[in-house]
């Protein structure tokens, strides 16, 4: 529940003086490849339409994949350290927490998957 309050604060910022709407190809190389559909074109440019689909169907919940598509740099993401920076220590423990568990549960998966071959 913790990790869903900021989770709305991670998505794109498109620099509209930047974008060209990838002129060269026709069609935004960012629109195209996003599987969360965040983006739309208007007015030969992309738009952050949809921001708060951004990151949950990527293979990473921070997902930033579709910056490095744009050849004039006009995607920008915020900081990954800036998101936590107004949490309490205590917040911040148990996200650790939460991490663990979830990176041990992996683990013992893991090792379950072995014994039983």
């Amino acid at each position: 529940m913790l990790l869903a309050n900021f989770e709305g604060s991670w998505f794109p910022t498109i620099f509209s003086d930047k974008c060209d709407g990838c002129a060269k190809t026709g069609k935004p190389r960012c629109a195209e490849f996003c599987p969360n559909e965040v983006f739309t074109f208007q007015n030969g440019k992309a738009v952050v339409s949809y921001p708060a689909k951004c990151g949950g169907g990527c293979s990473t919940l921070r997902c930033s994949a579709c910056a490095p598509l744009c050849h004039n740099r006009a995607i920008s993401f915020p900081a990954r350290n800036a998101m936590y920076s107004n949490l309490t220590q205590d917040n911040k423990d148990m996200i650790r927490k939460t991490k663990m568990q979830s990176m041990r549960k992996t683990i013992l998966d893991k090792q379950r998957k072995r014994c039983m071959l």
